[in-house]
């Protein structure tokens, strides 16, 4: 049996049981500490998202265009611009009885966050915020994408000329 459709049948079995699992924290967001920015400033921004024991999330990219990335979606604020979200590697796992290899993220994953400070900005603290989108899969089945939202504190300071 290829993947895909090992991919569907998994799909279809969670009908049935997709509210226990509905139920279940897989991820979740580790809140990052104050970062203070200059006006005019860019920043890296580190952000890790802790997966339960027992489950494993997709990769980005995805091994397969049927599974669905993780991604980091960040909504721009006053004066902050979010960049491109840069992914770590992937890491190949099977599913039990399952033929092909997948790429995908376990325990804990960190995701950079690239963001501009406009010169504009007002000075002080101000959050952005998120979401981070991923679907879980425990060693037997993927289950339907899941999302967890974020919020990263942000403190924009001037720095005199």
């Amino acid at each position: 049996m290829n993947f895909r459709v090992t991919v569907f049948l998994c799909l279809l079995i969670l009908a049935g049981n997709g509210t226990v699992f509905s139920q279940e924290a897989v991820v979740t967001f580790m809140p990052s500490e104050s970062l203070a920015i200059a006006k005019g400033q860019t920043a890296q921004l580190t952000l890790t998202a802790k997966i339960k024991k027992g489950f494993h999330i997709q990769a980005n990219p995805a091994a397969d265009e049927f599974l669905i990335p993780t991604t980091l979606a960040v909504q721009a604020s006053v004066g902050i611009i979010p960049g491109e979200s840069v992914y770590p590697p992937g890491q190949v796992y099977r599913l039990k009885g399952g033929l092909d290899d997948i790429l995908t993220y376990e325990d804990e994953v960190t995701i950079m966050l690239p963001i501009q400070v406009m010169d504009s900005a007002p000075t002080g603290n101000t959050n952005l915020s998120g979401n981070l989108n991923f679907q879980p899969c425990d060693d037997r089945q993927c289950f339907p994408p899941r999302s967890v939202p974020i919020l990263i504190p942000v403190e924009i300071i001037h720095l005199p000329k």
